[in-house]
């Protein structure tokens, strides 16, 4: 039994990563702690400035390693699209027209006297003329 387990292949998981490397160099007596040489071949040239000017160099290296993706927030989705249906219409354009055939109100077209609290207002009612 344990030779059909040998036997099997080792299947290891396919991870995706993305490495990557700042590199940022300088002279202490030339520029201080200003970086005066970047990128690849920074590393290289604040040794060879050394070597030729006997000066202090420095050099900072980052590395950047990243496995894996970064997943979308699925909230922020949700969030995207609550404001996007807000701005879309999901609400109607217009108040609806009124049925013709419904009831009407008792103080439809009257209005309060200017001056009065609304609690007094339906009580001192008069009728609006109608506008041709």
């Amino acid at each position: 039994m344990s030779a059909l387990l040998a036997a099997q292949p080792v299947v290891k998981p396919v991870r995706s990563a993305a490495t990557s490397r700042e590199v940022r160099a300088g002279c202490f007596t030339c520029h201080g702690e200003d970086a005066r040489w970047r990128g690849p071949q920074a590393q290289g040239t604040a040794a060879r400035h050394h070597d030729l000017t006997g000066h202090p160099t420095w050099c900072d290296v980052r590395l950047l390693v990243r496995y894996g993706q970064a997943l979308a927030d699925p909230r922020q989705i949700d969030i995207e699209d609550s404001i996007a249906a807000l701005g879309s219409g999901d609400r109607p354009e217009a108040v609806p027209l009124p049925v013709p055939d419904a009831p009407v109100a008792a103080t439809a077209g009257v209005s309060a006297r200017k001056g009065r609290s609304s609690r007094s207002a339906l009580a001192a009612v008069k009728p609006e003329h109608a506008h041709a």
